[in-house]
């Protein structure tokens, strides 16, 4: 937390003390959001109600939309339903809707009674869509035109609309049927003639998405085009909203953590966050990935080791590497498929480049592998003072690290074209996998090279 916000919340805290709320709102009405977000959350649950209830709803609601939304759930349980309504009553159609939507329906349908007619249908509307999708993500509140005025007119119509729509990047060209047919760029209208027809400035090769289109691909268009906003139309081409930048810099938030989440085991849920959810909801979401790796390591290793044992009587020495051959094989299986995983989530693979991207990444391995296959023989040589577990170290080396990085690579490949979400392919059952894998290159190759053929 910043100094200067340290100082403005032992300020309001002070405040509240005395019972002074609107000294309070006064002090955080005044603030960035975010800063007031900030102070906020470090209040504890009574005295953020204790605020609520009395802030200007405008204010509120900015601040609301900056703190986590845990958070604003919370916040919006503990108010009465008046407040909360009025709080929705101000803030974007899209963000209220993806509040309400974690809210009970008991809840939501109490606020919706209380709040602004059009405002609650602009939310009912909304929630209609998965929240997941386009439809989910957009803003209905659009700025549309139709393309037989002038751009005179235009101008005189957006400062009209301009006060109720949250953010203006284009303008949206619609027929009488409110059919998306073109879109003009601010800029565009600003030195256009006066007298100029909108139909003969603006761009009627307009990107836009359906409705029930995923939200990560939505993402990943206005990423592709470097657009700063969305259009989202339905089947019949009828313009419905637009997702802005700003919501996708939520969404690529969203995944992001999504992702990380897979790929180190844990269970896609918030309750995972140790500082924020009940020890049971942790406990819970990290526990099952966990309990599979024990006893899985347990099981696996065991029954290799077992089947191995006589190299083991044979060359005790072995046991030295055999916590080094499991972890480069994992950790070369997971650098590699964290890579892939990434450049999948923003569309940098596709077909052709895949057999590519294989032969790259197995080049890289074959050089890794030599290179740290050579440090082990070194090591293995000068150490125990025998050649044979030497290059047994370092064949198993390069073998288990060429292997790691084409698992690693192929993998998430591999559950992309499933359809299955190539995240998962990096987690802890997999690394088991590759444990087990590793380990068996490595006794097998010690039972060519110590010429112990007998077992197979």
């Amino acid at each position: 937390m910043e100094e200067r916000n340290e100082i403005i919340l032992k300020t309001v805290n002070r405040l509240l003390a005395e019972n002074k709320l609107s000294k309070v709102t006064t002090i955080l009405g005044k603030l960035y959001s975010a800063d007031a977000a900030e102070v906020v959350t470090h209040l504890d649950e009574r005295d953020q109600k204790k605020i609520f209830e009395v802030w200007a709803p405008d204010q509120s609601a900015n601040t609301l939309l900056e703190m986590e939304e845990d958070d604003q759930v919370d916040i919006a349980e503990s108010l009465s339903i008046s407040a909360i309504s009025e709080i929705l009553n101000e803030m974007p159609s899209d963000d209220g809707a993806d509040l309400i939507a974690d809210l009970s329906k008991e809840t939501a349908e109490k606020i919706f009674k209380v709040m602004k007619p059009e405002a609650a249908a602009e939310i009912r509307n909304l929630l209609k869509h998965d929240e997941k999708t386009a439809g989910g993500l957009m803003n209905p509140e659009v700025v549309t035109l139709k393309k037989s005025i002038t751009t005179e007119e235009a101008i005189d119509e957006l400062r009209k609309k301009a006060p109720e729509i949250e953010n203006i990047y284009y303008v949206f060209v619609v027929n009488d049927e409110n059919q998306l047919v073109g879109v003009v760029s601010l800029r565009d209208l600003i030195i256009a003639s006066p007298k100029t027809l909108i139909k003969d400035i603006m761009n009627p090769n307009v990107i836009y998405v359906e409705a029930g289109v995923d939200q990560e691909e939505a993402a990943k268009i206005i990423s592709k085009y470097d657009l700063l906003a969305l259009p989202v139309v339905d089947q019949e081409q009828r313009l419905l909203g637009v997702i802005t930048v700003d919501d996708v810099l939520d969404v690529v938030e969203d995944e992001a953590t999504e992702d990380m989440y897979k790929l180190s085991g844990t269970i896609d849920i918030e309750e995972s966050d140790v500082m924020r959810s009940p020890f049971p909801r942790v406990l819970q979401a990290r526990l099952p990935w966990l309990a599979i790796a024990v006893v899985g390591e347990v099981v696996v290793v065991g029954t290799i080791a077992e089947h191995f044992k006589y190299l083991l009587a044979t060359l005790p020495a072995l046991a030295v590497y055999w916590a080094c051959m499991t972890s480069v094989g994992g950790n070369c299986s997971f650098q590699a498929s964290t890579v892939a995983v990434r450049d999948l989530a923003i569309g940098h693979i596709n077909s052709k480049a895949i057999f590519l991207r294989i032969i790259k990444e197995m080049r890289l391995a074959l050089v890794m592998g030599i290179i740290t296959g050579g440090i082990l023989f070194v090591i293995a040589f000068f150490w125990q003072k025998y050649l044979p577990l030497a290059i047994v170290v370092a064949v198993a080396n390069v073998l288990i690290i060429i292997l790691g990085a084409f698992t690693g690579t192929v993998a998430p490949l591999l559950f992309n074209s499933m359809g299955i979400d190539p995240a998962v392919s990096s987690n802890p059952f997999l690394a088991l996998i590759m444990d087990a894998i590793s380990l068996f290159i490595y006794f097998y190759i010690a039972a060519l090279v110590l010429g112990k053929y007998s077992v197979f």
